[in-house]
């Protein structure tokens, strides 16, 4: 019997499209947090975001290891944004969610009650078969490949079986080393180190003719023809 795919999903700037501003507002709001903290002034708060993204892939884990900050009281801040004034629905994300023949997850470096905000705006909240936030990281996030294996493990799913939608490059290769069909939303196919290239979540039935389980339940033959993105082996530069 084949096992049921699982579709796991990044959150901002992947299930809502870049032209949404909420990231880029929840963004301005780490640094303000940053700044507040540590008492310093704005440009010296960027130079130490960006020495914590690094180091440790989040600004909250570097917050966490050299000044002692609460994750309760840094997510509580920079996720405090008017998410229903920002992200419209998506009737057409809904629609293809849809379709898919296998569980959907949500996979985040934000936390779990900011990822139901933003879906419940988008109107998607009940497609999802679970949520997967920061603090089921453990506060170690992508692209560390900790949160992968440990995803993997709680859902009982083989890395071979699953698909991974991410708009980030460098949280593509964890998920490609665990055996994951990998999907780069908004990515550029000739800078590409994922299996396929769309430009935006909505067009993923255009390439599921080649995530293997999807070939395998079609006798191995493919289907479908790319759309915005193309089918490439892992690693591939176009």
């Amino acid at each position: 019997m084949l096992n049921a795919p699982l579709f796991i999903f990044d959150l901002d700037n992947t299930l809502y499209p870049p032209e949404v501003t909420l990231w880029r507002i929840v963004d301005e709001r780490i640094e303000e947090y940053v700044r507040r903290k540590l008492g310093t002034d704005p440009e010296t708060a960027r130079r130490v975001r960006v020495a914590f993204l690094a180091e440790f892939g989040t600004t909250l884990r570097g917050l966490m290891h050299y000044h002692g900050v609460s994750p309760g009281d840094y997510l509580e801040f920079v996720h405090d944004v008017p998410i229903p004034e920002l992200v419209p629905p998506r009737p057409e994300l809904r629609e293809m969610l849809s379709g898919l023949p296998g569980r959907c997850v949500v996979f985040t470096n934000g936390s779990e009650d900011y990822a139901r905000r933003v879906l419940d705006a988008l109107g998607v909240s009940e497609m999802m078969d679970g949520i997967y936030g920061i603090e089921f990281m453990d506060y170690i996030a992508k692209p560390s490949p900790y949160p992968y294996a440990k995803l993997l493990r709680v859902t009982g799913a083989r890395g071979e079986d699953s698909l991974f939608c991410e708009d980030s490059r460098k949280n593509l290769l964890p998920a490609i080393e665990l055996g994951m069909f990998t999907v780069w939303v908004g990515g550029n196919e000739m800078e590409s180190p994922a299996h396929a290239v769309v430009q935006d979540v909505c067009d993923l039935p255009d390439v599921l003719h080649a995530f293997p389980p999807m070939s395998r339940r079609n006798g191995g033959a493919a289907r479908g023809a790319p759309g915005n993105g193309a089918s490439r082996k892992a690693g591939g530069t176009g």
